[in-house]
């Protein structure tokens, strides 16, 4: 599932191929994954160039002189880029057709994702009420232990509601914690600052490595619990029983050696 570094790099990808490309065409191929209706996003996109893109959280937005496209991916949406009809992905569900000739495809074979128009990224973030982005430069530990304050229930329930962080999925919630040597349902109003402060490195930390490997075709490094999903298998770390439990509705993963 496309968490925040995969859009981060989904966002690498619409700048590198799309920006300051006119848009001649948009042929939507499965009207389910729409959130606006067919006219109105041919109205906002065709005929404009895309001058920007920028993601928030596991949101994509890119600017249409004016008017915003937005993308979210859902579990299995993806973007190509290609220069040949016969180049179209298998589960494409809008095409974009730039005057050069080439094609933008937004593919889900899932159709969980999103196709939308939106008047402006900061609309967008304040209507759904999203929490901050948590590799942005406004997001620092004074914030992150403001946020955590005061707030019960289970950590992993904290770093996973994207109304109080935007971009955590699954996976790397998992990864942050154990990184952090923190079980996954601890309370969070049990928290010591120290341990906030983990959390907080962490997160930040698992991000931005998990962007570097992804940028250069790398996979997850051994170290990582991310290769080590699975009931029974060892901590790479220190050795300990890997476990599975369910936690927030999520299927969870951790050392129960030394996430205590």
């Amino acid at each position: 599932m496309p968490e925040l570094p995969e859009v981060e790099l989904y966002c690498r990808y619409f700048a590198k191929h799309s920006l300051h490309l006119r848009v001649a065409a948009v042929r939507v191929l499965d009207e389910r994954i729409l959130a606006v209706r067919t006219p109105l996003l041919k109205r906002a996109v065709v005929g404009h160039e895309f001058s920007e893109v920028r993601r928030h959280g596991k949101h994509l937005f890119a600017n249409a002189d004016g008017a915003w496209l937005h993308l979210h991916f859902g579990m299995s949406g993806d973007l190509f880029y290609y220069d040949d009809a016969a180049g179209q992905p298998r589960f494409a569900r809008v095409v974009f057709e730039f005057e050069n000739g080439a094609r933008l495809a937004y593919d889900d074979m899932r159709l969980f994702g999103v196709v939308d128009v939106t008047p402006d990224p900061d609309t967008f973030i304040a209507e759904h009420r999203l929490g901050p982005d948590p590799i942005s430069s406004a997001f620092r530990l004074p914030l992150f232990r403001r946020i955590a304050r005061g707030r019960r229930g289970a950590v992993k329930a904290l770093l996973m509601t994207q109304e109080i962080i935007a971009g955590m999925g699954n996976l790397y919630v998992d990864e942050t914690l154990y990184r952090a040597s923190i079980h996954p349902r601890r309370a969070v109003d049990a928290l010591s600052d120290a341990e906030v402060k983990a959390i907080f490195t962490g997160l930040r930390g698992v991000l931005k490595e998990a962007i570097a490997f992804k940028s250069r075709g790398g996979d997850y490094p051994g170290r990582w619990l991310t290769q080590h999903r699975e009931e029974g298998d060892r901590c790479p770390r220190c050795g300990g029983t890997i476990q599975r439990a369910v936690v927030f509705g999520r299927t969870t993963y951790f050392c129960a050696k030394h996430q205590r």
